[in-house]
């Protein structure tokens, strides 16, 4: 297959936005409407006092919000916790534990290839390990469970905070997939956190500490050509909501980190994206090959987000901060959604809107 430059098509610049602050006041704003509603009516009902309802909001809306803000910057203390994050090969895993590092956490960094955390060591503190960590390896889980728990921070009764970043897909209709890439992204997206998840829980437990897990936006706006990202992005969410219920009683927080399409792009090779894809096309029947037409097939692929992004500086400044958040905050939220205007709207229609209009919309 020809690598055509000309059907690429032209980026444009869209920057993801960290929406963790506005989310923790859209509910205190909603009740402070409310409440300023039925307070003015009642106490002009009972001749009371004329105050307007909207300076009982502004009064209420004040009150909520400076306590909001306090609530919201509320920080645990780094001392002697540790925290475990998977694949660091991928540029938010590796801004994260520098950042995380400079916090003063003792991190422990998965590498699925650990030469590669060389650099990484080089610029952190002593408190920072490098883990040889395929997440699809038992033999690899188990060391680091091992080396993790020798190496604990003095007095630490277990591990504080467990973020699983792993993510791995390939791109394109479902009929140009063979079986084994999706059994491919189920085993590394879904049954790698599952299974590091069930092994980590009890140090976890020992500290009432947070599980964090890495979706993406997908996994609650699907869109063609990601089937394997939506597929395992919604099994992680579903999987992720469950947990939650289950740990509520330990006092162990469960947060899904969901990055928009401009952040996800960053886990992904374009060379790699067109590499899968040749392979995919000469597995497919003359007859699919036919229907479909080769200029089709890779102007979809080179169409992708995640391919445009895939070779360029992105500012991964949001998602890395509601990754920081959800382990350092003292009350996290349940989500972040570190994702573009355009995403935020897209998945305000699809989660509240009946589902007519988001596909009037969106499909």
């Amino acid at each position: 297959m020809k690598r055509r430059e000309s059907l690429k098509p032209l980026a444009k610049k869209t920057d993801e936005l960290p929406w963790d602050f506005f989310d923790r006041c859209f509910l205190p704003i909603i009740f402070s409407h409310a409440a300023a509603t039925i307070v003015s009516f009642v106490l002009q009902i009972l001749r009371i006092s004329q105050i307007s309802s909207f300076s009982l909001f502004l009064l209420f809306a004040l009150i909520t919000i400076s306590f909001t803000i306090c609530f919201h910057n509320l920080q645990v203390s780094a001392a002697g916790k540790a925290v475990l994050i998977t694949s660091c090969d991928n540029q938010i895993g590796y801004a994260l534990a520098r950042q995380l590092d400079d916090l003063g956490f003792t991190i422990f960094a998965g590498f699925t290839d650990k030469q590669k955390g060389t650099k990484l060591k080089e610029e952190s503190s002593a408190r920072l390990h490098i883990l040889q960590l395929d997440v699809t390896s038992e033999k690899d889980i188990r060391e680091a469970f091992i080396y993790v728990h020798k190496n604990l921070p003095a007095n630490a009764p277990g591990l504080w905070a467990l973020v699983n970043n792993t993510t791995w897909a390939a791109f394109g209709e479902f009929e140009w997939l063979p079986p084994e890439v999706f059994k491919k992204s189920i085993d590394v997206n879904l049954m790698s956190v599952i299974r590091i998840t069930q092994l980590f829980l009890p140090s976890i437990r020992k500290t009432k500490g947070r599980i964090v897990n890495v979706t993406s936006i997908t996994g609650r706006i699907p869109s063609e050509l990601r089937s394997t990202l939506c597929t395992v992005k919604a099994g992680l969410e579903a999987f992720s909501e469950c947990l939650r219920m289950e740990m509520r009683k330990w006092g162990i927080d469960v947060v899904v980190v969901e990055p928009g399409s401009t952040t996800t792009g960053t886990w992904f090779d374009d060379k790699k994206i067109i590499a899968d894809a040749r392979d995919m096309w000469s597995q497919m029947s003359d007859e699919t090959q036919k229907y479909y037409t080769e200029d089709y097939f890779e102007f979809k692929v080179r169409s992708l987000p995640e391919y445009i992004n895939s070779d360029k500086e992105i500012n991964l400044s949001s998602a890395v901060k509601a990754l920081a958040d959800a382990v350092n905050k003292t009350f996290p939220l349940v989500r972040y959604t570190p994702i573009t205007k355009q995403e935020k709207l897209q998945t305000f229609i699809a989660q509240h809107l009946p589902h007519s209009v988001y596909r009037i919309l969106y499909t």
